[in-house]
């Protein structure tokens, strides 16, 4: 089996905040890798810089891969390291959704031809996993705020995470305070509430906010500080009793590795939309097993980044995000949903997604 051609397709998908049903949109990337066998393969990149990261699968990535064995996938990695960048594997921006995207069409090929869904071949650890539900989006009121907050939890969700608002720049601690005390009243002891801080917080003003969220019985902060500093996050950790959690603000192995190495987290993240596929995202998985750390992923899509959680025996809980997975649903047919605070992972070869291909030229971005 040979590599054919590479398409990457910019789209801007319309979508509904929640509640308030405000009209807003949001970017996604699908990137198409075809096979001499009529196999393609499908991955998903985010909407930053959306069309640098185009060019550069169709112009850099795409030209290098296509005639080989897409089975290759570790070989692809290496040689690529060499051929195409000496900072392949320490890939940040742009270069690294780009390789990110690629491979994961890469794995969705390899799944496609063994006949086996993605997170089997990456360990196969479980067929069902957690799932928690980001609804708390700053742009919410706080009636909103807790009038969704309900709504989850009368869906059967028990994980949920909120989105800081961090007031006056991350100054204010007070409204990000008031609104979880509100949120954690309204839904009760028994669902865990998670906070994404992303990284709005310098030291001080993170280290007082933990300190008044404490009592509220938090189940871990994300990106409490800027640029997950691994420095600051281990020192942050040591000053509460908060879980912290987060990924390397770059996605690549050594920033991945010095938050692990260094102490900085008790639950690591990863993201297979920027740390490198699931051959990145494998990797360091494996480190945070080797340090006892469970492994969730953060900065949402869930279609692709549950295969990892169900892949690996460290695996603890994914996203799903009520913004960013009306994009997916308006991309894919029929895509799974969690139920009951649960995603059953598809059982089909590859990634079992089906591609929208109206939606490709619909929302496109040229």
């Amino acid at each position: 089996m040979r590599i054919t051609s590479v398409e990457a397709h910019c789209l801007s998908v319309p979508i509904k905040i929640p509640i308030s049903g405000a009209d807003s949109s949001l970017g996604i990337m699908v990137i198409q890798v075809h096979t001499d066998e009529g196999i393609t393969g499908i991955g998903i990149g985010r909407d930053y810089e959306q069309k640098a990261t185009r060019e550069l699968i169709v112009g850099e990535l795409g030209p290098f891969i296509t005639g080989r064995d897409p089975l290759d996938i570790e070989r692809i990695w290496r040689d690529a390291s060499w051929d195409i960048s000496a900072s392949y594997k320490a890939s940040v921006g742009v270069v690294a959704r780009a390789i990110s995207g690629v491979d994961l069409a890469l794995w969705d090929i390899k799944g496609k031809f063994l006949n086996q869904p993605v997170h089997r071949l990456l360990g196969g650890a479980s067929d069902s996993i957690p799932c928690y539900i980001t609804f708390g989006l700053a742009v919410l009121t706080d009636d909103e705020l807790v009038q969704l907050a309900r709504q989850v939890v009368a869906e059967g969700h028990d994980r949920m995470k909120y989105q800081a608002v961090a007031a006056d720049r991350g100054q204010d601690i007070s409204v990000d305070a008031r609104r979880l005390a509100a949120l954690r009243d309204a839904v009760g002891d028994d669902v865990m509430i998670l906070v994404d801080g992303n990284g709005k917080y310098d030291f001080y003003h993170a280290k007082q906010l933990l300190k008044r969220l404490e009592p509220l019985n938090i189940g871990c902060f994300d990106h409490p500080v800027s640029m997950r500093d691994p420095r600051l996050m281990a020192e942050l950790r040591r000053t509460t009793t908060i879980p912290l959690a987060a990924r390397a603000y770059s996605g690549n192995l050594w920033d991945n590795r010095d938050l692990i190495a260094g102490g900085a987290v008790d639950i690591m993240h990863t993201n297979v939309l920027d740390s490198g596929g699931y051959t990145g995202g494998l990797k360091v998985a494996h480190m945070a097993e080797m340090y006892h750390l469970p492994m969730a992923t953060g900065g949402a899509f869930h279609l692709h980044n549950s295969h990892i959680i169900g892949g690996v025996a460290n695996g603890l809980m994914t996203e799903f995000h009520l913004g960013s997975s009306q994009t997916t649903d308006a991309v894919f047919v029929n895509p799974p949903r969690p139920v009951r605070g649960r995603l059953q992972l598809l059982s089909g070869p590859g990634l079992g997604l089906e591609l929208n291909h109206d939606a490709l030229e619909q929302y496109a971005i040229h």
